[in-house]
């Protein structure tokens, strides 16, 4: 898979998807919203592990610093 997720973006990623999730206990949304943040705040904890965003792909952004992570690794 490719990573094109760098570690700044990652930590972001990961303050935003924890600020969702705390978002659910501090605001008490209705249902409709609770699921919408709990979607948001996991896809960006999960990107923010995985280093790949899979909106990144199509628009050829990678926010890697050296752009090594870019290059496809093996698993």
């Amino acid at each position: 898979m490719k990573q094109n997720v760098g570690k700044t973006d990652s930590y972001i990623r990961f303050m935003v998807g924890i600020s969702f999730l705390l978002n659910i206990i501090i605001l008490e949304p209705s249902a409709i919203g609770t699921i919408v943040l709990l979607v948001l705040g996991v896809m960006f904890i999960s990107t923010s592990f995985t280093h790949y965003c899979i909106l990144y792909s199509p628009l050829g952004i990678c926010t890697c610093e050296d752009g090594k992570c870019c290059q496809v690794t093996e698993e």
